[in-house]
């Protein structure tokens, strides 16, 4: 059944066309995921189906009822949940039964909502959308931001489950695989779509991008040998001219002119004819890629932060008991656990931003920590991205700071920008753009995905991949995860548990898929070789007989 229908939807901002001739209709049933760079007019896109943005031309024709969950929504301080859900006219009866059905106890109503947890809420505002009317399209707009894992697979299965279209901005990669079975891309103005999941589309678009070069090369071969061919016969008819110059009869064959003039003449306009009528090829669109790597400052210990026995109590509350740690000078650690659990917290006391109510903590005295927060507290809002970098680095000279920017997507007269007027996700480009030229050994990061599109994810990741020194890094997102970690903790009821390998290996032994300890170790020594070997290939000579000795240290195992 037909859901939604647009046809030629066309936006302007100002003197800058966001995107234009775009058709799609929606259909029940339909799983799809709406993507592009930050920008490029998703949230614009949603705001014109939903009625809330009426400047465009074009047609929306909306034939059902549309619930909408908002990356953000407002509530009082001191609003209850259950004011929360009836401040306007709700199906009581109807919340009610849903509130049992995603796990929610009678007394919860009376909970501020302001204390709860970030997949609290989201399941609080789809109970509020579903119980208020008939729902048959459902837009979700980046629902993954600040959900635990255990919330993510929830919202999943919510959604296979729904019974009617789903919409999805998300830059959630393993989420979409799980959840569409669409991709509109929005890119150049156009709307192009897929077919599949997200790994389906990125299979198709490489393709497709393939296929494009091949006819684009091939467009500017043929031209290359018709302008070549004309180029010689343009010659043939000055030679016959006499006077080494062009004519009227280079351009023009008349009655009586010279039959060999008229002849090569004739060819020169059947060439440049053929050249007007090849099917041009314009060359692909790729976005502009710089491959950031981050500064390191060396460090001579193996250990570089040491807990021992650490306890931490928030007044009745003993968020850690006896914790114990290590980090050493390249360990790359993923901490995950449930909201709640104290992630951003143990960050902070590795950075002393916290005491410890008893334990050691020891770090090496020459640590030094590069810190991303959630709430991007390391950036003065009245310079400009440019003069922050300057600032914050006095010993770089301006082209080094801005090829950094560019390799955070910061380009032309982007760099000018106050601090102040950047988006959520421009900020936290800017501060990873810090954390690139910090010469940092250690650095703690405290979800930085969030509000990043893909993009920007992709080339966050290849940094950490390629980053020599250590990294702890607090995220809810499975596929980052696998990409960089390759040491698992996890944070539940004030323990730490830490598994010396990747999410994927760390998701087998959860699953009970290896017979024993020995086969787990031989899993683990093989990634790390292949780590190595990749490592060798890039690696400069200086850095070559390190890694050589780390492989054969591994060898010896």
């Amino acid at each position: 059944m037909l859901l939604l229908e647009t046809k030629k939807l066309e936006k302007w901002f100002g003197v800058r066309k966001l995107f234009s001739d775009i058709n799609f209709n929606i259909y029940s049933g339909d799983r799809i995921a709406l993507i592009g760079r930050n920008g490029t007019g998703k949230t614009t896109m949603i705001n014109i189906i939903l009625g809330k943005d009426r400047d465009f031309s074009g047609e929306v024709n909306s034939k059902t009822n549309i619930g909408y969950l908002p990356q953000y929504y407002s509530y009082t301080a001191e609003q209850t949940v259950e004011e929360f859900m009836t401040e306007e006219t709700y199906n009581y009866g109807e919340f009610l039964k849903l509130m049992k059905k995603f796990d929610f106890e009678v007394d919860f109503l009376d909970r501020k909502i302001a204390n709860c947890s970030g997949g609290e809420q989201t399941k609080l505002q789809l109970i509020r959308l579903l119980s208020s009317q008939k729902v048959e399209l459902l837009i979700l707009d980046e629902p993954t931001n600040h959900l635990d894992l255990e919330t993510r697979d929830w919202l999943a299965s919510f959604i296979n489950d729904f019974n009617g279209a789903v919409l999805t901005v998300s830059h959630d990669r393993h989420f979409l695989d799980r959840t569409i079975t669409k991709v509109w891309e929005l890119e150049q103005n156009k709307l192009q779509t897929y077919n599949g999941n997200y790994s389906d589309y990125k299979e198709q678009k490489e393709i497709m991008l393939q296929r494009q070069y091949k006819e684009y090369e091939e467009y500017q071969a043929e031209k290359n040998r018709l302008k070549n061919r004309k180029r010689k016969q343009q010659q043939f008819v000055q030679k016959t001219d006499g006077k080494g110059k062009r004519t009227d009869s280079f351009w023009h064959v008349t009655k009586g002119s010279d039959r060999r003039k008229g002849r090569f003449a004739k060819r020169v306009k059947s060439l440049e004819s053929q050249i007007e009528k090849l099917d041009q090829k314009d060359k692909p669109f790729e976005n502009r890629k710089i491959n950031p790597d981050f500064e390191r400052k060396e460090i001579a210990s193996q250990i570089i932060v040491e807990a021992k026995a650490i306890r931490k109590i928030f007044a009745d509350l003993c968020l850690f008991k006896n914790m114990n740690f290590k980090i050493e000078k390249d360990s790359k650690i993923a901490l995950m656990g449930p909201n709640g659990s104290g992630k951003s917290v143990l960050l902070k006391i590795i950075l002393e931003k916290i005491n410890i109510d008893s334990g050691k903590l020891l770090k090496s005295s020459q640590l030094k920590i590069g810190y991303f927060s959630q709430k991007i507290e390391n950036l003065n809002l009245d310079n400009s991205i440019l003069e922050e970098l300057r600032l914050k680095n006095p010993d770089k000279d301006q082209e080094i700071i801005r090829t950094f920017l560019g390799s955070m997507l910061f380009e032309g007269r982007d760099v000018f920008k106050k601090i102040k007027d950047l988006s959520i996700g421009e900020r936290v480009r800017a501060a990873f753009a810090v954390l690139l030229l910090g010469k940092f050994n250690l650095l703690l990061l405290d979800e930085p995905l969030n509000h990043l599109d893909i993009e920007s994810r992709e080339i966050i990741e290849k940094a950490l991949k390629n980053y020599n020194g250590a990294f702890v890094v607090v995220s809810h997102n499975r596929y980052f995860i696998e990409e960089i970690a390759q040491e698992i903790w996890q944070l539940k009821e004030g323990n730490l548990e830490v598994f010396p390998g990747s999410y994927n290996q760390y998701q087998k032994l959860k699953k009970g898929e290896y017979k024993s300890g020995e086969d787990l170790d031989q899993e683990i020594v093989k990634m790390k070789k292949a780590e190595l070997y990749a490592k060798l290939e890039e690696a400069a000579e200086s850095e070559k007989e390190e890694i050589i000795n780390d492989l054969e240290a591994l060898t010896d195992k």
